[in-house]
């Protein structure tokens, strides 16, 4: 059920579009049960004398949440199904801002040292008394399989077929989005902070992981950025707002994606390289004034 705060998306003023913003209240719940629930773990773990993650890390989470409000109900997606460049900021958002965000804050540790430690051990114990989860899991946080799950995900409901179901269909739209949220958390966590720490990628296979999914990323947005033909028609069945043309709309969409998207993996790459040299020099230097 969507409570609208403004418009419906097919009488929306594209004048007042930072003024479209409608309340889901089931997404609504979950975004604020998610964040009463860390800042408790965070709380009751800070007060055992646990070790908690710094508050730029909290303020990281609490940003996710909030970037994952914005994304779906407020304008993006207010304006999704009739310009392919506002649906492409939408996914960029979920995948690229909210996903890692949230990833930073690491939930999984503020939840586990949050809780009584006998809790916490017995949690932490089933992956180690069931060989096949922990074989399962370790399938799952494959280099191969992220890579695969992630950029599949990406690709496939860039297709025609899926993404005109996704604009025309809520129930598959939401299923879109659930896809792109969800690989993008495996994804980022693999790359941020695996939970056991033996899962942790070594800093080649992280940069490799990084390098080829911005490839991948790169050859489809070029596709659609390129390409001299309609892809989507869905979006001509409407006018689109702003004098954008469909054509001009989905060059802009791919634009966009190629271009924000390639250099936020360029910089996150940077600096997955340098951590390592970044780690160790003031070691280094420690010792030459020894």
């Amino acid at each position: 059920m969507v409570i609208p705060l403004l418009h419906v998306a097919s009488g929306a003023n594209p004048d007042e579009w930072y003024l479209a913003w409608h309340a889901d209240p089931l997404l609504t719940l979950l975004l604020g049960g998610s964040a009463a629930g860390y800042l408790l773990a965070y709380r009751a773990a800070a007060l055992a004398g646990r070790r908690v993650p710094p508050r730029w890390q909290v303020l990281a989470y609490l940003g996710g949440l909030v970037s994952l409000a914005v994304a779906l109900m407020g304008p993006p997606d207010h304006f999704n199904g009739v310009l392919f460049s506002v649906h492409m900021v939408q996914h960029l958002i979920l995948m690229l801002v909210a996903a890692p965000l949230l990833v930073l804050g690491r939930p999984v540790q503020v939840l586990l040292r949050g809780l009584r430690p006998h809790h916490s051990r017995a949690l932490m114990g089933i992956t180690a008394r069931h060989p096949g989860l922990r074989g399962l899991l370790g399938m799952v946080v494959h280099p191969m399989t992220v890579f695969l799950l992630y950029n599949g995900s990406f690709l496939f409901w860039h297709l025609p077929g899926p993404y005109q179901a996704a604009v025309r269909d809520e129930l598959i739209h939401d299923l879109e989005h659930v896809a792109f949220f969800g690989t993008a958390l495996l994804f980022w966590w693999v790359l941020i902070d695996p939970v056991p720490r033996h899962y942790r990628l070594s800093t080649t296979a992280a940069a490799l992981l990084l390098f080829a999914t911005w490839m991948a990323g790169d050859l489809i947005c070029a596709t659609i950025t390129l390409s001299r033909n309609l892809i989507y028609p869905v979006y001509a069945e409407t006018e689109p707002p702003w004098g954008l043309t469909p054509l001009g709309d989905q060059r802009l969409g791919g634009a966009i994606m190629w271009a924000s998207a390639g250099l936020y993996y360029a910089v996150v790459l940077i600096g997955l390289l340098a951590a390592p040299y970044l780690r160790t020099r003031p070691a280094n230097h420690a010792g030459q004034h020894a």
